[in-house]
């Protein structure tokens, strides 16, 4: 949209001249229009036509001048810059007796089969959680809790390896797109790690756990927690829960697909709308997004797999400025049909 202010000698006054690009997607047209200033005439060329039309009508000049509002209301927000926040997703698996859940349940404890360790990389867990989380026939009851070796770099025989679930938060910038009806690029927020490694069957596994993370987003913080549900197989005979990724025998777990739902928050006196997915996956094949409850995550039997979660954002439009957008589209449909009569 441009815009140029000058004075007209043959109309007796100082006059705006608007052209709007971006509407021709609208009308299928380019619309140049004229403001006198002194008198309050408005007038309106069409560049296809070779003459202009002095609107007298008042009716059509409230017409035009409700079409002119929301037009410029479309403009600003199509002018509008994008908007960069920053972010920082605190994720953890929360060890507590009430999440954390083993299928042996050892010594009366039900996660005393369960080890857990903080991995240097990625933004540091909420409290109360650990980003990796693992399960061996050498730590079955024994109740070990929290060991200061990483349990992925274990290395033996099935009596010696573990099995376990790692999630790592990440930080960075997301932002909006250049108007408040556009998204901006996808960022990542963190990524979840199964080490699927063959242990022996007699070792007791992880059952259940929780998720726990606090996203910050410029000033807003956003605590969710997703609940899972994990099965390892033993890796003999058939695989009765799916094989997808062709492995041995994957293992599975499954997650309610609203963990991912989309948020409103404010920041800064404005709002926003983000929304959440899953991608980049690596030795794993989900579902997701799932038609029922539960959602799946199949991971390879024999490596480690990840997925990784992905965030975007886009400014919510003012209710102010969309009732002016619509009246401004109601004036420039009427113009056009007065234009065809």
């Amino acid at each position: 949209m441009a815009v140029d202010i000058f004075y007209s000698h043959s109309r007796g006054g100082w006059r705006i001249r608007i052209k709007l690009f971006k509407i021709k997607s609208l009308l299928f047209w380019h619309v140049y229009c004229y403001i006198c200033l002194s008198s309050k005439i408005i007038d309106v060329w069409y560049p296809n036509t070779v003459r202009s039309n002095q609107m007298k009508s008042k009716f059509l000049r409230k017409t035009f001048a409700t079409a002119l509002f929301g037009v410029l209301a479309i403009g600003s927000m199509q002018a509008s810059a994008t908007t960069t926040l920053s972010y920082q997703e605190h994720s953890g698996l929360d060890v507590s007796d009430a999440w954390l859940f083993s299928t042996g349940g050892g010594n009366g404890n039900t996660h005393d089969d369960i080890v857990w360790y903080e991995h240097p990389s990625g933004v540091t867990p909420p409290a109360g959680t650990y980003d990796t989380i693992a399960w061996s026939y050498a730590s079955t009851n024994q109740g070990l809790g929290n060991v200061g070796f990483d349990p992925f770099a274990v290395t033996g025989n099935s009596d010696q390896i573990y099995s376990g679930l790692r999630v790592l938060g990440w930080s960075g910038m997301v932002s909006t797109g250049f108007d408040p009806i556009t998204f901006g690029p996808w960022e990542k927020i963190s990524t979840l790690y199964h080490k699927n490694s063959a242990i022996n069957a007699a070792a007791a596994t992880l059952a259940s756990a929780l998720i726990y993370s606090e996203l910050y987003i410029g000033s807003h913080i956003d605590p969710n927690g997703i609940p899972i549900t994990f099965t390892e197989t033993l890796n003999v005979g058939s695989c009765p829960l799916g094989n997808p990724n062709g492995s041995i025998c994957d293992d599975l777990f499954n997650f309610p697909g609203s963990g991912l739902a989309p948020i409103t928050f404010v920041d800064g006196g404005k709002t926003y709308y983000a929304e959440f997915k899953i991608d980049e996956f690596n030795n794993s094949v989900t579902n997701y997004p799932c038609s029922g409850p539960a959602c799946t995550v199949w991971t390879a039997e024999g490596v480690t797999s990840d997925l990784s979660i992905f965030m975007r954002i886009r400014e919510v439009p003012e209710p102010a400025s969309l009732a002016l957008v619509g009246l401004g589209l109601f004036g420039l449909a009427g113009l056009r049909r007065r234009r065809n009569a």
